[in-house]
């Protein structure tokens, strides 16, 4: 079953006017791949994002590369005595403007490689999403590219916010299941066009290739873009269900959940056509969210965190807990538009396993009409840090 006309449109590339020059624009894909000659799973991420892209359309500009800001007549001053070297600020600080491919892997051995372009060497389509940069590709069926970043440029650039390594990929994807709108708002909107995505083809990373095989990808496809992303940013998803009622694995359902949009989480569930949906952007008096990201005390297993919502309208209560391994977490970091090198760290993992519980609400009492168990999920986190004035 292919992804709605109205879905497949939210992955058109939108930003016009004022925005084209202050906002983030971020496309999101991630799905499952087995290593060839191995049993071995991995979760893999492939991103495009454009920050503030048309401010400096002729340049790549990155707010966290450091930049000189002292005058050969500003050093002579200091040598002559007639000027205090306290006087003088030695980086200037900038407002970032970029196009960026972000690709890598999580759990175990996790990582982020970049690269990054200006927004004049983006070929864009008017009619449909297809968007080309440097040697990747990103269009409403495939997915083709490569990003590299090597030891030495990783370490002598950590404005790049990556680490080394290279990845290649070429991809087929087809939405099935999708969430028309997860939440739209004056700051920020987010769509999840492919909440179950079924991806084939291949990703190699560091010369190992692996197979994506389209039962077992468990692929998701989502679109941020607007002013920033949210100031606390909140994220669960999967499609990998199964029933622990009646043992049975859905074939067809997905969960997304993200946030923060003032104060509540938007909650997308969908089990064998079984469907409730929360927006951020309804009424306050529609649902209430409770939401969490803490961490649990050590087991044998090791230490753990746990993600919790829990939503409450007038006819369901819908509870979701996922529990991540910390040793599979890994920090990522995103700039953000604002610049003042202000980024959000996230902490991200891609084998978060747990369950989620729909209730039926009959006066004040409570029916479980759904138990699943869910893994493989995406389970995210993260708060921006405080930059420099």
């Amino acid at each position: 079953m292919s992804t709605s006309k109205k879905a497949a449109a939210a992955m058109r590339y939108q930003l016009t006017g004022a925005n084209k020059k202050s906002g983030v624009n971020l496309w999101r894909f991630v799905f499952s791949a087995v290593e060839k000659g191995s049993s071995q799973e991995r979760v893999f991420f492939i991103e495009l994002a454009m920050l503030n892209s048309w401010l400096n359309p002729g340049e790549a500009i990155l707010g966290f590369k450091p930049r000189v800001n002292i005058s050969e007549d500003d050093l002579q001053n200091v040598l002559a005595g007639t000027s205090s070297a306290q006087k003088l600020q030695s980086e200037s600080i900038v407002t970032p403007s970029y196009v960026t491919v972000r690709a890598g892997s999580l759990g175990l051995g996790a990582r982020q490689v970049c690269e990054y372009y200006p927004v004049k060497d983006l070929v864009i389509s008017s009619r449909s999403f297809d968007i080309q940069v440097g040697n990747c590709r990103f269009d409403d069926s495939k997915l083709t590219g490569s990003v590299t970043c090597s030891p030495k440029d990783a370490t002598s650039h950590p404005e790049f916010l990556c680490d080394s390594g290279t990845l290649s990929w070429n991809l087929r994807y087809d939405m099935s299941l999708s969430f028309e709108n997860g939440y739209k708002g004056s700051e920020s909107t987010w769509q999840i066009p492919g909440a179950k995505t079924i991806f084939t083809g291949s990703i190699t990373m560091d010369g190992r290739e692996y197979e994506v095989l389209p039962k077992k990808s468990y692929g998701y496809v989502d679109r941020n873009w607007g002013k920033s992303y949210p100031v606390e940013w909140f994220h669960i998803s999967s499609s990998n269900l199964a029933s622990l009622i009646n043992g049975r694995v859905y074939q067809n359902s997905a969960v997304s959940i993200q946030g923060v949009y003032d104060g509540r989480v938007s909650a997308m569930l969908n089990v064998e056509k079984k469907v409730v949906l929360y927006s951020a952007d309804s009424s306050k008096r529609k649902y209430t969210s409770v939401h969490s990201c803490s961490q649990m005390p050590e087991t044998e297993e090791g230490e753990k965190l746990h993600w919790s919502v829990s939503i409450s309208d007038r006819s369901h209560v819908l509870d979701v807990d996922v529990f991540c391994l910390a040793k599979l977490l890994y920090v990522r970091s995103w700039e953000l538009p604002e610049g003042g090198r202000r980024q959000v760290k996230i902490l991200t993992g891609g084998n978060g396993s747990g369950e989620i519980r729909l209730y039926k609400k009959h006066g004040k009492g409570l029916e479980l009409i759904e138990n699943c168990r869910i893994s493989g999920v995406l389970c995210e986190f993260g708060q921006p840090e405080e930059g420099e004035q």
